[in-house]
């Protein structure tokens, strides 16, 4: 098998227009691999962290030259000779490096990207796609088989609100989720005719038709409540049945809104407790067909989100982003206390593909669900969409279904769709 001949990283610019890492690494055969990291606007204060210059002359201090140089002039030099293969030896060495609990002295971008890189080289040294690969060596770690058998669900978010648009929604997406019973170019299909009649609802009430970060539309509606009914006309106006042929979801984002042990949004005259925060999102849906609702409750809320999780898990997916950032030790506690039903994952927020996959098993083996998620500042890298394929996601989690960096992920599930390639 070939070995590891050069790595070179520089910095590039991501869809919100800061600068992220792009990496390449050939082979001694020749062979040359291409990734990108991408980086998120509402950051968790237990994720892992980014390496950034913080230069105020440059990119407003958002520069990652630290971080190439750590790559270009400490890392990779020590790869030289290296199989790609040793992702798990190489994901421990870049962690010992490190050696904080967040990555703050190599960042996770750092990391990721040197991550990323080996389990593209490895994926082409063994002539698979990268999605098999990632199967492959998830089976080796874990010595537990996941047969790849499905495109995971996507989740649309069609309309930004809350730090992904300058609008005042407090509620962060506004999503729409084809049924399971849809393949996926259908159900692709179901969130583009959506989108653009969504468009149009929006256009016939002479609403501002902006767009906002993760490229769902961003219009100024002065209450939650009014983004859920346009998103209502919008289905209904393309004939499709809300609670048969999809269903729609929610990113509350309820840290974000959070002051004083008090939840305040446009739709209540007066800052909500957690208990009527819970009854406000209770009646959307019985009112609503909602099957996913992401981080009702503050962050460190544990004791509501375990109350608004018994209250709701019956009907619907109860998703802990903010509660959990893809920490290992968070999600144990997530659920030996039962707060929520599922996990969303988001590789630069462990800063390794291994740590990762460690986040997956313990998942899998909790009969937890999991969402593999992009973040709102992307490229046009479609890693995240094998690697969802790769551990059978139940859903992704990539966007709109426009603007280039979003679509690339889903324009990758609809390729190892329609190319039988998980037949193979």
């Amino acid at each position: 098998m070939a070995k590891i001949k050069k790595i070179k990283a520089r910095q590039i610019i991501d869809s919100r227009g800061y600068p992220t890492l792009e990496g390449r690494l050939w082979l001694d055969n020749d062979t040359e691999v291409i990734t990108s990291i991408p980086s998120g606007s509402t950051v968790g204060k237990y994720e892992a962290v980014e390496l950034r210059d913080h230069d105020p002359g440059a990119y407003g201090g958002n520069g990652v030259g630290k971080a190439v140089s750590f790559v270009n002039d400490l890392i990779a030099p020590k790869l030289v000779g290296i199989a790609p293969e040793k992702l798990k030896e190489i994901d421990y060495w870049l962690i010992g490096a490190d050696g904080t609990k967040n990555k703050n002295r190599l960042g996770a971008n750092t990391t990721l990207l040197i991550s990323q890189l080996m389990v593209k080289a490895g994926a082409k040294n063994n002539n698979l796609p990268v999605f098999q690969y990632v199967n492959a060596l998830y089976q080796s770690y874990f010595s537990q088989k996941i047969k790849i058998e499905r495109i995971p669900i996507p989740i649309f978010n069609i309309i930004n609100g809350a730090k992904y648009a300058n609008n005042d929604l407090d509620f962060q997406e506004f999503q729409i989720i084809p049924s399971s019973s849809l393949s996926f170019s259908d159900g692709y299909k179901m969130g583009i005719n959506i989108y653009h009649q969504l468009k149009k609802v929006l256009e016939y009430r002479n609403t501002m038709v902006a767009v906002g970060e993760e490229g769902g539309f961003a219009p100024p509606l002065s209450a939650n409540v009014d983004a859920v009914e346009v998103l209502v006309e919008a289905v209904n106006n393309c004939d499709f049945k809300l609670g048969k042929d999809l269903f729609l979801g929610i990113d509350v984002a309820a840290s974000t809104f959070y002051r004083n042990e008090r939840y305040s949004i446009k739709d209540k005259p007066q800052p909500l407790t957690a208990e009527q925060l819970t009854e406000f999102l209770l009646s959307w849906v019985k009112t609503y067909s909602f099957l996913m609702v992401e981080d009702p409750l503050d962050q460190d809320d544990w004791d509501n989100w375990k109350k608004i999780n018994k209250q709701m898990k019956e009907d619907l997916y109860i998703v802990g982003d903010d509660l959990i950032a893809s920490n290992k030790e968070r999600l144990e506690k997530a659920i030996k206390e039962e707060v929520c039903s599922t996990v969303l994952i988001k590789p630069n927020q462990t800063g390794t593909i291994t740590e990762t996959m460690e986040i997956i098993d313990i998942s899998r083996k909790n009969n937890f669900s999991y969402i593999i998620s992009h973040r709102s500042g992307e490229t046009n890298d479609d890693f995240i969409a094998d690697l969802a394929v790769g551990v059978q996601s139940d859903f992704v989690k990539f966007g709109a279904p426009a603007r280039g960096e979003r679509v690339a992920k889903y324009n990758r599930l609809l390729e190892i769709e329609s190319d039988g390639l998980i037949n193979k």
